[in-house]
């Protein structure tokens, strides 16, 4: 094995990052080494790249970007079992402290003292990546390699359907970017009656519907108010509404579009304050309000597995760009225009 590697690096504070030659990380008593094959690009990774306010205030160069992943273990540390060197896998990239009070009660997945790699610690935009083996989860035959790659977004979106019952029941997702549009077919699959969609980019749109929703809405449309309540059983709104752009318009257009006594998950994170009226968005309705963090682990990752396995549900066509890893300015400049949904490098 090589004693260096190639590496996508946020070298210092600034727009941009830098493709970088770094040392192979070592492989510790309980980690697994993987050998990176393919990495998904996320929103976090092009706020990291633009430097926004986000990032200064929230990450620290210099560090290894990325946390969407999945390769092939190179090697295992002295302490580890369960895995061999061959096996793909991907993982859970927020390695918990273990010992907090969220941690022994089941709810690592809002660990106070979780490092998230590609934002704490060196992350997957690299030849080889070290993780503790608790945190590997192994690819089993019949999943895609693209699909095992986006496993942590992907994630993100069944946790944020799977908060509450959707099986019965009209949903409406807010925002059909990458998670968004995974959450639309998670509905469908789940059970739900009817799947509406909101979201101003046209072809996102029409990835929306190809993905089940029966009705999207543009909300940039003057009318689009009335027209959406009119989509819904007698008129009242959806029983649940999932919010998954973060937009402050968007945060506040789910409490519009919820009906009274029906439930909000909250996903997408606003940059800026979202100015809200608690009694008529949230009180006088008797609207149930969710924060969704992350994933919940592991029992997120097994419904995931058995949806791509037993529901046959494909997430591969939300992928519209694959590149070589060394193409990365390109993948980063199709996300920034919003041309790109979900962007693959590959490693291999």
């Amino acid at each position: 094995m090589n004693k260096t590697m190639p590496a996508l690096v946020k070298s210092a504070p600034g727009r941009g990052m830098d493709l970088r030659e770094i040392g192979v990380p070592e492989c510790g008593r309980d980690d697994v080494l993987i050998r990176v094959r393919k990495t998904g690009v996320c929103g976090t990774d092009v706020h990291i790249y633009q430097w926004d306010t986000w990032a200064e205030r929230r990450v620290h160069p210099p560090f290894t970007v990325g946390h969407e992943f999945m390769g092939e273990i190179a090697a295992v540390g002295s302490g580890t079992q369960g895995f061999q060197v061959g096996e793909f896998v991907s993982g859970e990239g927020h390695v918990t402290c273990g010992h907090c009070y969220y941690c022994r009660t089941g709810q690592g997945h809002i660990c106070q003292d979780v490092k998230i790699i590609g934002v704490d610690r060196d992350g997957c935009f690299a030849h080889y990546l070290a993780l503790p083996a608790s945190n590997v989860w192994r690819v089993k035959p019949g999943v895609p390699h693209e699909a095992a790659a986006i496993y942590d977004p992907y994630g993100n979106a069944m946790h944020t359907v799977m908060a509450q019952a959707v099986a019965g029941k009209t949903v409406c997702i807010v925002g059909a970017g990458a998670i968004g549009l995974m959450a639309i077919k998670i509905a469908v699959a789940a059970g739900a009656l009817e799947v509406l969609a909101i979201e101003p980019a046209v072809h996102k749109r029409v990835l929306a519907r190809e993905c089940g929703a029966a009705h999207v809405f543009d909300p940039a449309q003057s009318d689009f108010l009335p027209e959406f309540l009119a989509a819904t059983p007698e008129g009242v709104g959806c029983d649940v509404v999932l919010e998954m752009s973060g937009s402050p318009a968007g945060v506040r257009s789910a409490f519009e579009l919820v009906r009274a006594g029906g439930e909000v998950a909250l996903l997408g994170i606003p940059s800026k304050d979202v100015g809200l009226n608690l009694a008529e968005a949230i009180i006088f309705k008797a609207v149930t309000v969710r924060g969704i963090n992350g994933r919940r682990m592991f029992e997120t990752w097994y419904q995931c597995e058995r949806f791509l396995l037993d529901h046959k549900l494909d997430i591969r066509p939300l992928i519209t760009h694959e590149l070589p890893y060394k193409d990365y300015q390109h993948a980063f400049d199709l996300l920034e225009r919003g041309e790109a949904v979900k962007v693959i490098l590959n490693w291999e």
